[in-house]
């Protein structure tokens, strides 16, 4: 389908001095055919016929294009993804009963907000990216049927949402029969220049600058117009006066041809005395009254009805109409439209009144459509264009834009508005806070700074805590949460020497925020730790009945896992966080319970958690959430010992992090993935994927520093290199000393050290460690705790005295989830028994311990057990290779979803990734395997 609502076509003849740019649009068009999406933006000034070849190449590219949606973005502004309605109204999807459109289905449905701006359904703020997910996922859906065509004239002054998108999707183009052409007037002072620079960025975007037609071009079109050969002077002329600019060109014979004057060398002199003024200045000079004020009011309101136009004119449709048909007849308007014909006419327009004249029009057309019921995001497009304070009735109509943007999932244009509304009264608290929770999503500094001056306006702690609490949530985006922590520490202090009333279901409700802000704040970094125990230390913890609590109840989980209190309390606590199964904004209440859960070996509830977690993302489109869900699950299963799915979660969580480019200062998708490539026989990969995080402060924080020091000292230690593995497991044991963390299966240095001690032959120096945490671990008290710690003893005592440990220790490991940790118990002892000459003990052990390594998938202990195995004249029983094994995470993850039935779009969907690299990743299944497609994904891997 065609649908053209922006660039209307002109005759290809009338195009001049243009073929090598149209020829390069129809050969990106074949390409973009072919699957390889990309984008054209033609740049240049007013005039230099942009749109027309724009327009022209969209006639020569309908042939090939199953769908072509065009729009063009208006000079006066546009609400928040007011573009992108227009690019998809053609199709119906901006209307009534849009939701039951086919189009709309799986993800593509998430676009909502977007399309359809009175719709009221939603219970809070829609995150951006799940916006943008859906729209990606609508487009990629047209383009299912062949090749689509978006075409947007004058993106410079596009609406920022919609501008954000395009830059979305031209990122995950590369494996849709998708062309985005673009047109950009530069000399133009640009809105947000830094979001349309994104859109060039890209690879598969082309830029192109249309440079001035030559005298030869110009020539052509005189030539063409007056049906004659004309005289080269007086071409030579037009071309310099005009500065080869098209519409200039066709100006000049529009008013050549009002005058009945005929070109030629005599009209030289005329062509002088126009200079710049054949736009239009010319012809609205002789305008009447009435009709210079229609004129005015359709620069203004260009695109509204004649009852609107004629309303800010200060007249009546009738006589309004008769003046449009005059400007009609001087051919300033665009077809039967009420627009100009170009916005150099309407420039020209506007520049005719004075700065004062054009305020007063904007702010009679702001209010009109006010008054005619207009939504408030129509008419905030007009209060944006004012200059000074707005009045009283502006800020409301900007605060309910700024509510409807933030609603559909704009916020940066809800922080436009709020801005604007600011300026009435900028010391508004409420203004400054709802201001800084629509920034918090992508300026979180520039949040903080609003957050710290509405804080500096207010002194009763009570009304200080919303705001205490909103500066603690938006502080963990920029690791600021000391400086949050201390602003909690003092509203929580200030309430108590009020007495700390709690009459109220508000103030009960508020001071279990206040204090759950208290511990996710103090809890993200070492060194408020330790305060954070002192504050909770005889504290009732709440019974979990509302959402509020199980937030709180879940973060003094945490606490109590962090301090290592006895799991059995610390799981109960969580449990009571995962009774009710909602999942808070952001999943802390879920992460914070299933860390509690897991390392309590309470396996299973944990997994059912992230799994909701994970599933509820996948609904609602919020990749952050989906990628630290999978990254946790991907923990919990690598202490299940389940290496597969382990490395199928963290290596989806991985992809998404590279290919949103947010591996720099994110952590945990990569520590998990390491974890689970050192258990895969990858270390050196493992060490490679650790190097990309550079967070700044890395070692000030309580978890992510802690996992990521692990996974070093493994990764060093799984390559040979013991003593760099050593100082690495000190330094982890040192970090959670400085940080009061005492629970001793967070980061177990001390089982891992144990054994590098006891290879390098300083037996003495392990039992030592070992007399550090033995307390805590009988405290924390899970038989997996417990069997490590026999285990690290054992191997680190000679004679029988450590054999006799060690066969403890597997026994009590079997009784646990630990089953790599009893697969290397197992080793241990075998090779013990070995060397005491008991082979046949040894065999039995060994073998055991490459059962429990098959079964987890740890090639790790593999590459021992199976060596000790044969040195101790042992053989196997059955092969432990299996074709399964060289898949990748991502591989697994794709392919059991593909067993389940999913297609390739569904799959691409609920996991972020784009529709190619799933077919990359079953095409390599396929290959691994030996199969030849999904019909035989089933059986093989079944097998496996």
């Amino acid at each position: 389908m065609v649908a053209r609502s922006g660039p209307q076509s002109e005759p290809a003849t009338e195009l001049a001095g243009r073929d090598w740019e149209r020829s390069l649009l129809v050969e990106r068009a074949r390409g973009a055919s072919l699957g390889a999406g990309q984008a054209v933006l033609l740049r240049g000034p007013a005039g230099i016929g942009k749109t027309k070849l724009l327009s022209v190449a969209l006639d020569e590219l309908s042939p090939v294009a199953r769908t072509v949606l065009t729009v063009k973005c208006p000079e006066s502004g546009s609400a928040a993804y007011e573009t992108v309605r227009g690019l998809f109204e053609p199709l119906r999807l901006t209307e009534d009963g849009a939701e039951s459109s086919p189009l709309l289905s799986g993800s593509a449905r998430l676009a909502l907000p977007a399309l359809l701006p009175d719709r009221t359904d939603e219970t809070g703020p829609t995150d951006t990216y799940s916006v943008m997910h859906g729209l990606h996922w609508l487009t990629a859906g047209l383009s299912a049927d062949g090749l689509v065509v978006l075409a947007i004239d004058d993106v410079q002054w596009c609406d920022e949402a919609s501008l954000r998108w395009l830059g979305f999707l031209l990122r995950r183009a590369e494996d849709l029969p998708l062309l985005v052409l673009m047109t950009q007037r530069t000399g133009h002072e640009r809105f947000r220049p830094e979001v349309l620079d994104e859109i060039s960025d890209p690879l598969s975007c082309l830029v192109v600058d249309l440079p001035p037609l030559t005298t030869e071009a110009v020539g052509d079109m005189l030539h063409r117009a007056f049906d004659r050969e004309l005289d080269a002077a007086f071409s030579a002329k037009c071309a310099e006066i005009t500065g080869g600019n098209p519409f200039l060109v066709q100006r000049v014979v529009s008013r050549l041809r009002g005058d009945e004057l005929s070109p030629g060398a005599e009209q030289t002199a005329l062509l002088d005395e126009l200079g710049w003024d054949v736009v239009a200045r010319s012809l609205l000079d002789r305008l009447p009254r009435d009709a210079y004020a229609v004129a005015t009011a359709i620069a203004v309101l260009g695109g509204e009805t004649i009852e609107t136009i004629a309303a800010l004119a200060g007249t009546q449709p009738g006589p309004a109409g008769a003046a449009v048909e005059v400007l009609r007849a001087n051919d300033l308007l665009l077809g039967d439209g009420l627009d100009y014909a170009h916005d150099l006419i309407r420039s020209a327009v506007l520049d005719t009144t004075s700065a004062d004249e054009r305020v007063a029009l904007r702010e009679r057309a702001a209010r009109l459509l006010n008054d005619s019921g207009r939504p408030a995001e129509e008419v905030a497009v007009q209060l944006m264009l004012l200059p000074g304070d707005p009045a009283p009735w502006m800020v409301g109509v900007l605060l309910t834009a700024a509510e409807s943007a933030e609603h559909r999932g704009a916020p940066a244009a809800a922080a436009h508005y709020l801005s604007q509304a600011l300026k009435h009264d900028p010391d508004d608290v409420a203004l400054l806070a709802a201001l800084a929770r629509v920034l918090g999503q992508s300026e979180p500094t520039r949040a903080l700074e609003y957050l710290d001056h509405a804080l500096g306006l207010v002194h009763d702690p009570r009304t200080r805590a919303p705001l205490v609490v909103q500066y603690a949530l938006t502080s963990l985006e920029v690791q600021n949460s000391l400086r949050a922590f201390e602003l909690v520490d003092e509203v929580i202090d200030a309430i108590d020497a009020e007495g700390g009333a709690e009459n109220t279901p508000a103030d009960r409700a508020l001071r279990t925020l206040v204090e759950f802000a208290y511990l996710i704040s103090g809890l993200d970094e070492k060194s408020t730790v330790r305060r954070v125990g002192r504050r909770f230390r005889d504290y009732v913890p709440p019974q979990g009945d509302t959402a509020e609590e199980r937030q709180l109840l879940g973060m003094l989980s945490s606490l109590g896992t962090f301090q290592g209190r006895p799991a059995t309390e610390v799981a109960a606590q969580a449990e009571k966080v995962l009774r009710i199964g909602d999942v808070a904004p952001g999943g802390w209440a879920v992460l914070g319970a299933s860390l509690s859960l897991y390392l309590a070996d309470q396996i299973d509830p944990a997994l059912d958690a992230l799994t909701a977690l994970i599933e509820h993302a996948q609904r609602t489109g919020e990749a952050w959430t989906h990628t630290l869900g999978r990254s946790t699950r991907a923990e919990v299963y690598h202490w299940a010992g389940n290496v597969s799915e382990a490395l199928s979660d963290a290596q989806l969580s991985f992809d998404v992090v590279l290919q949103e480019s947010w591996a720099p200062n994110v952590v945990m998708p990569q520590t998990a993935l390491a974890s689970a490539l050192i258990r895969r026989g990858e270390p050196a990969r493992a060490l490679e994927v650790l190097d990309l995080i550079t967070r700044p402060r890395l070692d000030r924080f309580t978890l992510e520093y802690h996992w990521y020091v692990m996974a070093r000292a493994r990764g060093r230690a799984a390559l040979g290199d013991l003593e760099g593995a050593l100082t690495y497991f000190y330094r982890c044991a040192d970090s959670l000393a400085e940080g009061d963390i005492s629970n001793p299966v967070l980061a177990p240095w001390w089982f891992d050290a144990a054994d590098v001690l006891a290879e390098l032959g300083r037996p003495h120096e392990g039992l030592d460690l070992i007399e550090r945490v033995e307390e805590s671990v009988h405290r924390w008290g899970t038989t997996r705790a417990l069997g490590m710690l026999r285990t690290a003893r054992g191997v680190l005592t000679a004679g029988d005295a450590g054999i006799d440990l060690l066969t403890d220790a597997v026994h009590t490991l079997a009784d646990s989830p630990g089953r790599w940790e009893q697969a290397r118990a197992e080793y241990l002892l075998g090779r013990r028994l070995y060397r005491r000459g008991d082979g046949e003990g040894a065999r039995e052990r060994l073998r055991r311990s490459i059962d429990l390594a098959v079964l987890c998938g740890d090639q790790l202990q593999l590459n021992q057990s199976l060596p000790a195995l044969s040195e101790a004249g042992g053989r196997l029983r059955r092969s432990t290779a299996s074709p399964a094994d060289t898949l990748s995470g991502s591989e697994r993850r794709v392919a059991e979803q593909a067993i389940a039935g999913a297609t390739n779009r569904e799959i691409a969907e609920s996991l972020f990734l784009t529709q190619r690299t799933v077919e990359f990743h079953l095409t390599s299944v396929y290959r691994k395997l030996g199969i030849r497609g999904r019909q035989d994904l089933a059986r093989v891997l079944r097998k496996t």
